[in-house]
């Protein structure tokens, strides 16, 4: 299927560069897989795909998911994320999402395209493009990478009410490592806001209320965040969280930054 003409429009972002498909294809709701050689989208959502019995129209709500070939466009914009070239990138997922609605790849890009406005410095924009994904896929808002991926959308953004609204669900009701992250990123909201002891307590809460959850990047950051917080306080514990760090949790990204406070 022909690519049409990119639109300089932002819309949506977070997926992965080497997802391939097959040949066009119409999965019906029981999960049976109708394939094709060629499909187009309907503005209203309908489905033609050609089948060697001719083309074969799916009323948009008669079909599970219609899947394109994949754009060359999108390798082109994962690799322009990955060199950072962040405006190449979003115009290239924004014409993914435009030029294949109804067809999955617009679903893919939209997953993508936040990273890229985030990088070229428009917060406001990627937590826009975050509301556009759920839009085109409500089942994303569950996907846990595309929900921590718009909170720090929402943290760059200084959309901060909004932000606590989030982590207040998540820290009351999530499961107990997704309630860990939560309760971290207050910590990093009041910090954000130069609540410097507050956000220490944050990140407290987070090393004492779950030390069941053992994950070392979880638990190495809350203890690092809470050293560097009570190190502004110059609060003499920060020197043990360090050490902590490193002993503990050597695998967490943040114990050669602590090695290097000791």
């Amino acid at each position: 299927m022909k690519t049409m003409k990119l639109l300089g429009i932002v819309l949506i972002g977070a997926g992965i560069a080497g997802t391939a498909w097959s040949a066009p294809y119409v999965v019906m709701p029981d999960g049976n897989r109708v394939a094709g050689s060629a499909i187009r989208a309907l503005a209203n959502g309908d489905i033609n795909l050609t089948t060697d019995m001719g083309i074969r129209t799916f009323p948009k709500g008669s079909y599970a998911k219609a899947v394109a070939d994949k754009p060359a466009e999108y390798d082109q914009a994962a690799a322009a994320l990955a060199a950072k070239k962040y405006d190449d990138a979003a115009k290239l997922l924004a014409g993914i999402v435009a030029s294949h609605r109804f067809l999955e790849w617009d679903v893919q890009a939209a997953k993508l395209l936040p990273q890229a406005l985030l990088g070229k410095g428009d917060a406001e924009g990627a937590v826009q493009a975050y509301e556009r994904l759920y839009l085109l896929a409500p089942a994303e808002k569950q996907t846990p990478d595309v929900a921590w991926g718009h909170r720090r959308a929402l943290m760059a953004a200084k959309q901060y009410a909004a932000l606590a609204r989030q982590l207040d669900a998540v820290a009351a009701a999530g499961p107990r490592s997704e309630a860990a992250r939560a309760q971290t990123m207050r910590g990093d909201v009041q910090l954000a806001q130069n609540n410097v002891e507050l956000a220490a307590l944050d990140y407290l809460r987070t090393a004492i209320l779950f030390q069941d959850v053992k994950d070392p990047a979880i638990q190495g950051e809350a203890h690092f965040k809470a050293a560097a917080a009570l190190e502004q306080l110059r609060d003499p514990r920060a020197k043990d969280l360090y050490k902590k760090v490193v002993s503990d949790y050597g695998a967490s990204p943040y114990a050669a930054q602590a090695q290097g406070k000791l």
